[in-house]
């Protein structure tokens, strides 16, 4: 159970590719096996489905974890988000990082508790003790936010923001339900390491035109220098690294993706991220996670190429390789490839 194939409807093996990864979120699969969304389903979200993501994500894990298939076909879901989302109703090649986004999101609105949002002001943390701000971020957005995602696979990050002209700071504390690192690529031959990937996006990023910050000192956009430290992080963790950049073409001014293939090694047991978290740690409850999945992409940009998934089986304890409708056994360790796009990490 649990390690069944899914059929390809065209351009398909992102959708495929995300699911597999997402089936083996464990406690948010075992909520919908035990039928517990029935009872939180919230119908009248505007920013939902009306629960139709919700329930025809059920349906598929139902049948991939009843026992009686070997390979599905993933139409229901794929024709339910294409319903509320045109840009995936086509025979198209998508990014998996972004439709595994978009099915957690659709996800969350349509098991959102909260039936009416009340208006919230967003939160400024300068002058305020950051464990104090924190603690009121969070409170605030479960105001708005309540569900199974948040309760698993949201945590929090501290921004820090710095205007170059008159050096007004601005410090926010932000939701998260993945974290997107640069690949801190070296000259050496020697593949990339996570753990220096995880450092580079604490470094922080000069903001460009294209991202920049509104000083309300100096009253225009500027090119702020943005820090980001994480806060707290949740039970599942989803890394996501950033193979592909964006490069404008010389010869047609668009704007084109372009892929880095380095080989990133990643540890599938115990990773620690003690160091990275700026918030307090709680003993009990340690920042140690271990591997249970892994989204695979090869060919050049994002929109081409093929997508395949590396999945831990909570049940057997073995691994699995998701090629669309093969499934077969195999390591975890031979998910550390030059292809490995998105990481799934549980506490």
């Amino acid at each position: 159970p649990g390690s069944v194939g899914l059929h390809n409807l065209g351009n398909s093996c992102f959708l495929n590719a995300t699911i597999q990864c997402l089936n083996h979120i464990e406690p948010l699969t075992q909520y919908f096996l035990q039928g517990k969304y029935l009872d939180e389903l919230n119908r009248n979200n505007p920013l939902g489905s009306g629960g139709n993501v919700a329930m025809s994500y059920a349906s598929l894990l139902k049948k991939m974890w009843g026992g009686e298939y070997s390979t599905l076909v993933p139409r229901l879901l794929k024709q339910t988000v294409a319903s509320f989302a045109p840009q995936f109703d086509n025979c198209y090649q998508h990014d998996s990082q972004e439709f595994g986004q978009f099915l957690m999101d659709g996800l969350h609105e349509d098991l959102n508790r909260v039936q009416t949002k009340p208006y919230v002001e967003e939160l400024e943390g300068l002058g305020m003790p950051d464990d104090q701000a924190a603690i009121e971020s969070w409170r605030k957005h479960l105001l708005r936010h309540d569900s199974i995602i948040v309760d698993h696979c949201q945590g929090m990050h501290r921004s820090h923001l710095t205007c170059p002209r008159c050096g007004r700071e601005s410090i926010k504390f932000d939701i998260f339900s993945s974290i997107s690192v640069p690949l801190a690529c070296t000259k050496q031959k020697s593949a990339i390491q996570l753990q220096d990937c995880l450092e580079k996006f604490m470094e922080g990023e000069q903001l460009d035109e294209r991202n920049a910050w509104y000083c309300p000192k100096c009253r225009q956009h500027v090119c702020a220098l943005k820090m980001i430290a994480l806060w707290t992080i949740p039970d599942i963790l989803i890394i996501h690294l950033k193979r592909f950049t964006f490069d404008t073409c010389m010869a047609s001014g668009h704007m084109l993706r372009s892929k880095v293939d380095d080989k990133v090694e990643f540890p599938i047991e115990g990773l620690d991220l003690t160091k990275y978290i700026l918030g307090p740690v709680d003993p009990d409850a340690p920042p140690v996670y271990r591997l249970f999945g892994v989204s695979e992409h090869t060919g050049p940009t994002a929109n081409s190429g093929h997508y395949t998934a590396t999945v831990r089986n909570s049940i057997d304890g073995q691994w699995y390789r998701c090629n669309d409708s093969h499934v077969g056994r195999t390591s975890g360790e031979a998910s550390i490839t030059g292809g490995a796009y998105v990481l799934f990490y549980q506490r």
